[in-house]
């Protein structure tokens, strides 16, 4: 993460903010994770997670479950459970973010924890923005295909960007 990537990002559909790193230190597997609250996208649920975890070996557990051999990272998306919230970043930590099922959005990539880390970050952005819409219930495969585009579109910018 660098100095200058925000903790909090704000747009027209709401707000999100990051889960503070040190949150899930004795689970290896989370890069990134923030909190969406944005009442828009629906009526019941309200807030949403939004998660990279790393898909490399971790000694003592499984070998993550990969769709392509040379994938590195997951971007999730899940809608969580508004009789346990609401929920806050400081607060969040394993066991602690109740979400519903099935999970949202479910994207494997290629990529460095800092390129991950900076997707994420734009993820968020364009769902307060009310570019993305965490919300699949809708129409799940015109929406996870716009994320799938918007993640495939952002990270070859990424890729391309010196300060990655």
């Amino acid at each position: 993460m660098t100095a200058t990537e925000p903790d909090e990002l704000t747009g027209h559909y709401g707000t999100a903010r990051r889960i503070p790193p040190g949150n899930f230190a004795d689970k290896p597997a989370p890069v990134d994770a923030w909190i969406i609250s944005a009442p828009h996208w629906h009526p019941l649920w309200w807030q949403y997670l939004l998660a990279v975890v790393s898909l490399a070996d971790i000694p003592g557990l499984p070998p993550a479950c990969k769709h392509r051999p040379a994938v590195t990272h997951e971007l999730q998306v899940m809608a969580l459970n508004p009789d346990h919230g609401p929920y806050y970043p400081h607060d969040a930590g394993p066991g602690t973010l109740h979400h519903l099922t099935p999970v949202n959005i479910a994207e494997e990539l290629a990529t460095s924890d800092d390129q991950a880390r900076r997707l994420a970050a734009r993820c968020v952005q364009a769902a307060v923005d009310g570019i993305l819409n965490p919300e699949t219930a809708d129409a799940p495969d015109r929406i996870r295909g716009a994320w799938r585009t918007y993640i495939d579109y952002t990270l070859l910018n990424l890729q391309h960007d010196p300060a990655s």
